[in-house]
This record gives structure tokens, C-alpha cells and sequence, in this order.
């Protein structure tokens, strides 16, 4: 009986056997990731964007606007694995008692009672929230890069699409912050009013050679005040008042508006209205390598490593460089009709206020911009702190073909720096040194 069972039933066992082992091998293949190193190309695109990464699909991680890049304009992305981020324990400390003490007021759309850290922490952010996207921007005053922006070899490359490099410009820069500090002294410096002071002043090439300019930004408590910028004009030797809007105004002859220093660089007050879109992963530069900038070289190839100089467009990060999963907001962000842009689109990563992508859109509504940012971990040399830094920026103008990219050797906290370094009479004197 057994055997005539077998005799009987052994070829429709068969057929059973081979289709699970043909399933279960489609299945394996399917959910085989894509290997470290792998360079996404608009060759390869359309073939992997239904395979994995950290079991995540490549299509579920780029974004629209990411897609079109890499199809039409040439994008490519070298994967990398994802890497836990060490945010400084004063940053974590301070973010955890947000969660009970700081409070927002949707009547101003301001915040109150932060001291530092991150004012508003995942906890209290979710998509139902009529206001959440105020409170995903104002994440960005808790700065990640603890109280001093240090800008070390700092160069503006300009870039035609079809070219390359048009011209290079070495500038010096620095921020401070005046609140929110962790670095071991006290929290605020001076009465509270002003969040941060900014210089910035050309050193090269000779014909832009002590062009700056110097600004003060004021506190929430004071949003409705506009900016204080001065400008240096080396015509005249001396500083010159800029009207309360040169927050949107670009940044010398770059296609970066100040507005757009690290994606987004304006309090939520300042736009009309701020929504968050989603949640999602993407595909983010969060671990770029240190050496962004080598002074010591002529070669732009060899000076300005991680961009892809090598070949047109030329404008986008070097296949060095990484792109690892990170998990996001996307917040929609419409300005004041006096901004050039009509809509800001921003990427920011969840776990702290690090923006990553961002697309930006003219009055009619059509894409004008895109912005790649790459970052990286850093740890300060005088105090030890642990923060998340920018190292380039990626501003791409795509009606014209041509991009500004900033690249820096960004510094975490470095020392000696007070706040009266970054005065409107130290960019007097390094303007006028420049020269």
C-alpha cells in the first residue's frame, strides 16, 4: 500500500518539491541586499530600485526629486551601511528634559522655556500635529555642532554642468552662538536677545579679496525683528547697513541664498507657514569623509576630493562618499512673498536636527533647486564634545546647469574663540588684512 502511494502520488510530490525550492530561491533573491559599495547610476536604476539595503527597497529610499537627479542630471550614490550617530551627553541630557519643560504657542508659533538640547524631541513630534512642522524647524536652533561653528578652509566652487569648474574662492568664516551653548561655560552669553553673530569675508582670488559681510540674528523672543547684516564694500573701506531682508539675498555671486546656509537657516516665524509632510527613509550623506578640503593642493581634483570632479556634471559628491538609510522628516515650507523661492521642501534627519536634502521652487511652483548636504560626526579638541557637522553642500541651479558648492573642514568647538571674535569690527579687520 505504501508503495503503490508512493508510486502514485511521487511525481505530483515532486512538482511540490521543486516549486518550494524554485520559491524559496526567487524569495532568497529578492530579499538579498545590495553590497556596501555599490554605485546606484541612471544605467543600473530602473534594474535595483526594486532590490534591498538593510532590507529597505533602493526605490523606497530616494525620493522623487533624488530619482530625477540621478536620471536626468547624472546623480550617482555609493551605497554604505548605516552608522549609529553619538550625540554629546550635555545634548542628550538637555533634549530629554525638553520633553516636560519646553512649550510652544501656536498664537506666535514661538517657543518658550528652552535652554538647550533639542527643543522639541521625536516623543513629542507627530504628523497630527497642526504645528509639528514649526517644531521640526525650531529642532534646528538646538544646533548639533555644539556653540561655534569653526569654518576651516573654506572654499566656494563654482560649476557649470556641462564645463566643470568655472572658478574657486577661499573665504574665512565663522558663527557663534550666543545661547544653547554646551561647551562648559554658561549657557547664554550676554542678555538673551541674540541667538547667533555670523561673519563671513573673501580672502581669494584677488578680485574679491575682502568682500564680507557681518550679521546678528535675534532671538524668538524678538522674531519679529529683522536681521542686522553689514556689508564691507572695499571701494570705500568701510561697512555699510543692508536693509532687514538680506537674509533672502544670495550670498555674494553664489547660487546659495544666506536663507540657505545648511538647507534651511530661518526661524520658523520668519515663513509664512512650515507643514510636515511624512515621515520616510532615504538615502543621506551622514558620515562623509574628514578630509573635505586639502589645502595643500593646486589640483581641484585632489583639493576638493569629495566632489565628483572627474566627470560631468561634475557637481555632485564624489563616488567616495557614502550614502547610508537614515530616517526623516520632510517638511514643507512656504516663505514670505518677498523670498525668491515660492516653496522649500527640507529632509531632516528624526533622531537630531541634522538637514540632508532639500528642494527648493520657484514662484510658479516649478523646480528650481536642488541641495545635497554632506555631514559627518566630529568631536571638539579642546573640550571633547560630540557633535554633527556639515562639511559640504551641494547647491545645484538646475534651469542654468550650474552649481555653488561649499566645502570646509568644519570644526567642532575649537577654542579661543569668544564672542568677541565675531564682531562687526573683526570683519572691518579681516577685510581690511585681506586686501
Amino acid at each position: 500500500m505504501n508503495n503503490v502511494y508512493r508510486s502514485k502520488h511521487g511525481p505530483l510530490r515532486l512538482l511540490v518539491l521543486c516549486t518550494l525550492v524554485l520559491a524559496l530561491g526567487l524569495g532568497n533573491a529578492q530579499a538579498e541586499d545590495l553590497q556596501e559599495g555599490f554605485i546606484i547610476t541612471k544605467v543600473n536604476y530602473a534594474e535595483i530600485k526594486d532590490k534591498t539595503f538593510e532590507g529597505k527597497t533602493i526605490a523606497s529610499m530616494v525620493p522623487e526629486r533624488m530619482e530625477q537627479m540621478i536620471m536626468d542630471f547624472g546623480l550617482t550614490i555609493t551605497l554604505g551601511h548605516s552608522e549609529k550617530i553619538e550625540l554629546d551627553p550635555k545634548y542628550v541630557a538637555y533634549s530629554k528634559k525638553n520633553v516636560k519643560e519646553v512649550k510652544y504657542d501656536p498664537a506666535t508659533r514661538t517657543m518658550s522655556g528652552w535652554q538647550a538640547g533639542q527643543p522639541f524631541p521625536p516623543e513629542v513630534i507627530s504628523l497630527d500635529d497642526p504645528n509639528a512642522g514649526d517644531k521640526v524647524i525650531w529642532n534646528l536652533r538646538g544646533v548639533t555642532y555644539g556653540a561655534i561653528m569653526g569654518f576651516n578652509d573654506f572654499n566656494f566652487t563654482f560649476i557649470k554642468g556641462d564645463k566643470g569648474v568655472e572658478r574657486n574662492q577661499v573665504w574665512d568664516s565663522s558663527r557663534y552662538f550666543m545661547e544653547g551653548r554646551l561647551d562648559g561655560g554658561p549657557l547664554i552669553v550676554g542678555d538673551g536677545t541674540i541667538q547667533q553673530k555670523t561673519y563671513i569675508v573673501a580672502i581669494a582670488p584677488r578680485d574679491i579679496r575682502g568682500l564680507g559681510t557681518f550679521s546678528i540674528r535675534y532671538n524668538d523672543v524678538h522674531s519679529k525683528k529683522p536681521d542686522d547684516t553689514w556689508a564691507y564694500l572695499k571701494s570705500v573701506r568701510r561697512t555699510r547697513r543692508l536693509s532687514g531682508g538680506a537674509w533672502m539675498d544670495p550670498i555674494g555671486g553664489t547660487d546659495q541664498l544666506y536663507d540657505d546656509w545648511d538647507i534651511f537657516d530661518a526661524f520658523p516665524t520668519k515663513y509664512k507657514s512650515i507643514k510636515l509632510l511624512e515621515k520616510r527613509w532615504i538615502l543621506a550623506v551622514a558620515h562623509s569623509p574628514k578630509d573635505s578640503v586639502d589645502p595643500t593642493k593646486t589640483d581641484m581634483v585632489e583639493k576638493l576630493p569629495s566632489i565628483n570632479l572627474k566627470e560631468a556634471p561634475y557637481y555632485w559628491p564624489a563616488k567616495r562618499v557614502k550614502w547610508e538609510p537614515r530616517e526623516v522628516y520632510v517638511v514643507e515650507a512656504i516663505p514670505p512673498k518677498e523670498h525668491p523661492y515660492g516653496k522649500k521642501v527640507v529632509y531632516i534627519e528624526i533622531d537630531h536636527p541634522r538637514p540632508y536634502l532639500g528642494e527648493f521652487y520657484d514662484k510658479k511652483g516649478e523646480f528650481w533647486k536642488y541641495y545635497i548636504d554632506q555631514s559627518r560626526p566630529d568631536v571638539g579638541k579642546t573640550d571633547g564634545y560630540k557633535g554633527v557637522v556639515p562639511v559640504v553642500g551641494h547647491v545645484v541651479d538646475l534651469k542654468r546647469n550650474h552649481a555653488t558648492i561649499w566645502s570646509i573642514n568644519m570644526e567642532v568647538n575649537p577654542g579661543g574663540v569668544t564672542s568677541d571674535d565675531v564682531t562687526l569690527s573683526k570683519l572691518e579687520e579681516l577685510a581690511t588684512g585681506a586686501r
